[in-house]
C-alpha cells in the first residue's frame, strides 16, 4: 500500500527511485544485445507490476465472507418483514421491504462495494422465504420451481438495489465538497 507523503521515510523514497539512479543501462550501450534483453525483462516487469496493481485495485469480486453477512442480515430483514405485517399479500411485500433495508445498511457499512453479495444473499434469501411459505402449493401443486424463480427474481433485485443506494448514501456522505 502506498504510503503518504507525510508518512514516508528517505529509505522507502530511496527505494522508490533506486533503479533510475542504476548505471548498468548507460555503462553497457555499445552492446545492442543486452539492452534489448534489459528492455525486453523491463516490459515484462512493467506489465505484471501493472497487471498486479490493477488486481490489487480491483479486489476480490465476490466475497464469501460478506456473502454470509449478508445472507444473515438479509434473511433477518426478510423475516422481520413477514413477521410484523400480517396481512397474507401484504407481508411479502414486506419481506422485500426487509430485504431492501437491510442490503440498504449493508451497503451504507461496508467500505467497498456490496452489489453482488446483496443480490445473491436477497436472490437465497427470498427464494427460500417463498418456497416454504407456499411448501403445500410447491409440493402438491407442482409449482415449487416457479415460485422459488419467483421469489430468487424479487430478492434479488431488492438486494441489489439496496445495497446501491447505501454505497451511494455512503459515498455522498463520505465525498468531499
Amino acid at each position: 500500500m502506498p504510503q503518504r507523503s507525510d508518512q514516508r521515510s528517505g529509505d522507502s523514497v530511496a527505494d522508490d527511485y533506486a533503479d533510475l539512479l542504476d548505471d548498468d543501462v548507460a555503462d553497457s550501450g555499445s552492446d545492442a544485445e543486452s539492452v534489448s534483453s534489459e528492455s525486453a525483462t523491463s516490459q515484462s516487469a512493467d506489465s505484471s507490476s501493472f497487471l498486479q496493481g490493477l488486481q490489487s485495485r480491483a479486489g476480490s469480486p465476490f466475497s464469501p465472507r460478506l456473502f454470509l453477512y449478508a445472507v444473515l442480515l438479509l434473511g433477518g430483514g426478510m423475516f422481520a418483514g413477514n413477521a410484523f405485517v400480517p396481512l397474507p399479500v401484504l407481508d411479502s411485500l414486506a419481506g422485500l421491504v426487509g430485504v431492501f433495508a437491510g442490503a440498504f445498511v449493508l451497503g451504507l457499512a461496508v467500505e467497498r462495494s456490496t452489489v453482488v453479495e446483496s443480490a445473491a444473499a436477497g436472490a437465497v434469501a427470498a427464494g427460500l422465504t417463498v418456497l416454504l411459505t407456499n411448501l403445500t402449493l410447491s409440493i402438491a401443486g407442482g409449482l415449487g420451481v416457479p415460485l422459488a424463480a419467483f421469489g430468487a427474481g424479487t430478492g434479488l433485485l431488492a438486494g441489489a438495489l439496496g445495497a446501491y443506494f447505501g454505497g451511494d448514501l455512503r459515498n455522498g456522505l463520505t465525498a468531499d465538497i
